[in-house]
């Protein structure tokens, strides 16, 4: 039998490691997502196409590529905004539209979900311009087009578009040999990477390094090469959006850099004042640089695909192997010249003391209402090794960027995007590409009405984590830039608790009402093993962790 060009895109998709499709089914995209799911790919359905790509953003994260299928017009539009937030986030996934027969496209026929004009490819050139490439699939070059575009989102981790025609979706795919031929990561230029590494050594070998890594690190899986760094004796600190790549409590980690806002001050002056400050991966914007407070000076930047040292620039050099380098020649160093590279000690700083091991500054939290202080203390205390702690935009992220976490913990995030309601759908993809560490949201009742419908799907898949809801009666994190009062930061009461148990019939979750820290202590400490908690946290509604406080005062004056 044939291999069908949805077959084709199936098995290359089952090649980059993709084991799930999330989206909604649609008359366009049906014959596309039998044709798919013969391959062997699972189908998670969501509650609509939004959740959709968030899923496969989280997915993406955990996999290293992900995918939302939609329909032609009214689907793909629907998920456009999640698909530009992992744009935003350097995150690599296929948005895929099954679309119009061909004929159709070439006919101009007014077929519903259309603008009824005629022109079947305006939304395909809408996603041209939030995607890394956009295309409609032609029969005769399907093949070529498929590897095309999963080749450009993984060298440069980001999204790409697809549209299939539902007839090219069944058709025999020509070119089906190349599948023989599996797609592989870009490698760098061998004499370019050599000149790198011995500039590289040349300026190690009168200064002591200290490294910032940001999120291109975490996209390309370097946290082994990090922790390598780190223990070779280069000081190590991270950008909000790679919290956790490196363990906090490692003796080389300076913990969190967000400029002048950043949660330890300890941190600030090793990373301003080094003169041989290496950049790996970073993507600098506002909300990671503490509103551009950070004051930089960067010796050595290690970028995607190419890597600098001083003016110098060294082409088609790739971040996994330029960091290898970075490793190969610290370490030389520091065996060479203990006195020049040995961690935190040859720069004379101490981060500060971890929250964890603070004791709590409430006298009687049981009947003391809960401020945001206790609530990410007490959340410190608590969460396991090894955990992925969610957290959506707003008084839950930049609450969580103080967070001293346990080993092997990351924080996960959208601060570039900053779309709020994302982590809830994110959480399922995260679930479904994971394995089995623990899984933490966070969330604001503000952005949680957005997407909480996904909290459905989540349950029904067996998650077993925690959620926290943090009912601060509106969008804390608006009234903390401007207008407190305004009627527009003010959204409608919920019963939450009785929500969940709405949207997962039969599906037991430890429910609980929150409003001191004692009580938060005793809900996060007594959960059963595998069983689901949903934790509705009371909080004064004007009550902002210390960073969204500098954060706010910085929009505040840009806008």
């Amino acid at each position: 039998m044939d291999l069908t060009v949805g077959g084709y895109l199936g098995a290359r998709l089952r090649q980059c490691g993709v084991g799930h499709l999330f989206g909604l089914p649609g008359d366009y995209s049906m014959a596309l997502l039998d044709e798919l799911l013969a391959t062997g790919l699972d189908w998670v359905g969501t509650t609509n196409e939004l959740g959709a790509a968030y899923a496969a953003d989280g997915y993406a994260r955990r996999r290293g590529f992900g995918v939302v299928a939609t329909t032609f017009g009214v689907g793909e539009l629907s998920a456009l905004n999640g698909v530009a937030g992992a744009y935003a986030e350097s995150v690599p996934l296929l948005a895929l539209t099954g679309g119009p027969a061909t004929s159709a496209v070439v006919a101009g026929t007014p077929v519903h979900h259309s603008l009824l004009d005629g022109d079947l490819t305006r939304f395909s050139r809408a996603y041209a311009e939030v995607t890394a490439a956009a295309e409609v699939l032609a029969l005769d070059t399907a093949a070529e087009q498929i590897d095309r575009l999963l080749q450009l989102a993984l060298d440069e981790l980001l999204p790409v578009h697809l549209t299939v025609p539902c007839d090219v979706a069944v058709a025999p795919v020509q070119g089906a040999e190349r599948l023989a031929r599996p797609l592989v990561a870009r490698s760098s230029d061998p004499e370019s990477l050599a000149e790198f590494e011995e500039a590289l050594r040349h300026r190690l070998s009168s200064a002591q390094p200290v490294a910032l890594s940001g999120r291109l690190a975490v996209r390309t899986g370097l946290r082994g090469e990090v922790r390598a760094l780190a223990d070779a004796g280069v000081p190590v600190a991270t950008l909000l959006d790679a919290k956790g790549l490196l363990d906090e409590a490692h003796p080389s980690s300076l913990g969190c850099y967000v400029g002048a806002l950043s949660p330890d001050p300890a941190v600030v002056a090793p990373v301003e004042d080094s003169d041989c400050l290496v950049v790996v991966g970073a993507v600098l914007s506002d909300l990671v640089t503490g509103m551009f407070s950070a004051h930089l000076k960067p010796a050595v930047t290690l970028g995607l695909h190419e890597a600098q040292v001083g003016e110098v620039a060294y082409p088609r050099v790739e971040l996994r192997d330029a960091v290898a380098a970075l490793v190969r020649v610290a370490s030389g160093a520091a065996a060479s010249s203990p006195q020049l590279i040995g961690g935190l000690d040859q720069l004379g700083v101490r981060t500060g003391p971890s929250a964890r091991d603070e004791p709590a500054s409430i006298e009687d939290p049981d009947q003391t209402g809960l401020t945001q202080e206790a609530l990410w203390r007490e959340l410190a205390a608590w969460l396991p090794p090894g955990a992925l702690l969610v957290a959506d935009a707003g008084s839950a992220y930049f609450g969580a960027a103080g967070v001293a976490l346990p080993a092997g913990a990351e924080l996960v995030g959208q601060p570039a995007w900053a779309s709020i309601g994302w982590t809830i759908p994110a959480l399922l993809g995260l679930a479904v590409g994971g394995d089995d560490r623990p899984l933490v949201l966070v969330v604001g009742d503000g952005a949680a009405q957005l997407t909480v419908q996904e909290l459905s799907t989540v349950l029904a898949r067996g998650f077993a984590g925690t959620v926290l809801l943090l009912d601060n009666g509106g969008y804390t994190v608006e009234r903390a830039i401007r207008s407190p009062e305004a009627a527009y930061q003010d959204i409608a009461r919920w019963d939450w608790r009785a929500l969940v148990r709405a949207l997962a019939p039969g599906v037991r979750v430890e429910t609980a009402l929150v409003e001191t820290a004692g009580e938060l202590r005793q809900a996060l400490r007594s959960g059963s093993a595998g069983t689901p908690r949903f934790l509705q946290v009371v909080l004064p509604r004007d009550d902002t962790p210390p960073l969204l406080q500098g954060i706010a005062r910085g929009l505040g004056a840009a806008h």
